[in-house]
């Protein structure tokens, strides 16, 4: 799987909802305001992961950057937007971690949302191809 592909299957993917993954931002999950992709973002906005996406692969196109290590919230919008993983278990997941003061525990809900998420996105991208 390289950025391009991640990029042309997530390209027409901007207005699609994303209920569970904003639940997770507005529930705390995210990179610091003013740091990141979050560096324009006004505190309290919801920042777009299609945007972040985006740039993000287009930032990795450009520096032959590898390997493809998205942050949590990226990978839960990924899996969200492509049905990767069920709106179920990613609910569940979701509520977990907004409930465990994601906050203080980043670096494990990073682990446990690419656990659940990145092989079946993978998997995913692949099979679009």
């Amino acid at each position: 799987m390289t950025f391009g592909q991640v990029k042309s299957f997530y390209e027409s993917k901007e207005n699609s909802p994303c209920e569970i993954t904003t639940y997770l931002i507005k529930g705390g999950f995210h990179q610091r305001y003013g740091t990141g992709y979050l560096s324009n973002v006004k505190s309290g906005d919801i920042p777009s992961q299609w945007q972040h996406i985006m740039s993000y692969c287009l930032e990795k196109e450009e520096n032959k950057a590898y390997p493809f290590t998205p942050c949590g919230e990226l990978l839960f919008w990924m899996a969200e937007i492509s049905n990767a993983v069920s709106p179920q278990d990613l609910k569940k997941l979701a509520e977990k971690i907004v409930e465990n003061e994601p906050k203080k525990n980043r670096r494990i809900r990073n682990s446990e949302i690419k656990e659940l998420c990145w092989q079946k996105i993978k998997l995913k991208i692949d099979s679009s191809q």
